[in-house]
């Protein structure tokens, strides 16, 4: 039989081992040791990836859309710049170009037909007192007339008898301009001197305006000798720029006219000035 003692023993041991393995219940439940400062930090650290994670995407996708919004900025940028570039290169700026404009902006009067204002001026710059009533009545010149959209323009618009209003060449013009004026241009061009001019592509003045011919002037009754010297004419047009079209117009030129004069004799008056101005453009 087994000694007491040794059955003592082995009872104890026993009992601590079921201690050690069985889990305790009801309100003395087991309490696990308490974790050290350096084991919940480990844990911290565990568990953060998820929010370093996420706040890294953040970061990140934060980046990617001021990135983006920068590229769509350059982008914006270059367009902008380009449509500038592109629309300042549309501009008219070799004597050629202007020339050119100028011509077709004209043309498309007689064209397009629209309605306008014409207000013909001629005068003489110089003193024309000496000179009999009736020959004054002739220089001087004051017409306002009014024309509807769609009006045959062939004999009223320069250049007067033709289809087209302006033919001018390089050779014609001793000067231009082109200035933008918000959504329009500014066009002059000036012509130089010429004696007798005739109508249409034979000579600077009738290239675009319409001119006094001499045998014209010649048709008047007790009028002769009708020479003529053409100077200072311009021609000026505010066109849009978006539309090419004649928003004003007008053509002007000055002649010194030297003629015989039934009972007067030879007659000589300079800067006979003759205008044509057209507004109130209705396309």
């Amino acid at each position: 039989m087994m000694d007491v003692h040794v059955k003592k023993r082995i009872a104890v041991v026993c009992a601590l081992v079921l201690l050690c393995v069985l889990p305790s219940c009801g309100k003395d439940a087991y309490n696990p040791e308490p974790i050290d400062s350096s084991t919940a930090a480990l844990l911290t650290e565990e568990t953060a990836p998820a929010e370093t994670t996420e706040a890294v995407f953040e970061e990140t996708t934060a980046d990617a859309l001021e990135e983006t919004a920068a590229e769509e900025t350059v982008t914006q940028a270059e367009i902008t710049t380009e449509a500038e570039t592109e629309a300042a290169s549309d501009v008219p700026k070799t004597k050629a170009e202007v020339i050119a404009y100028l011509n077709d902006a004209l043309n498309s009067v007689k064209t397009n037909r629209p309605g306008f204002t014409k207000v013909y001026k001629r005068d003489a710059a110089g003193d024309i007192s000496g000179l009999p009533g009736w020959l004054s009545s002739i220089i001087r010149q004051d017409e306002t007339k009014t024309y509807q959209k769609g009006t045959d323009y062939t004999d009223i618009f320069p250049a007067a008898g033709y289809s087209w209003s302006s033919r001018l060449r390089e050779s014609d013009v001793t000067k231009y301009s082109i200035e933008e004026n918000g959504q329009y241009y500014d066009i002059r061009v000036d012509l130089g001197s010429e004696t007798n001019p005739t109508p249409g592509e034979t000579s600077s003045y009738g290239r675009c305006m319409s001119v006094v011919t001499v045998s014209s002037a010649e048709s008047i009754p007790g009028i002769k000798n009708v020479s003529m010297d053409y100077h200072n004419g311009y021609v000026t047009a505010r066109v849009d720029a978006e539309t090419n079209r004649i928003v004003r117009c007008a053509f002007s030129a000055a002649a010194d006219v030297q003629a015989s004069v039934s009972i007067l004799g030879d007659v000589s008056v300079s800067n006979i000035v003759s205008t044509e101005t057209f507004t109130d453009f209705v396309w």
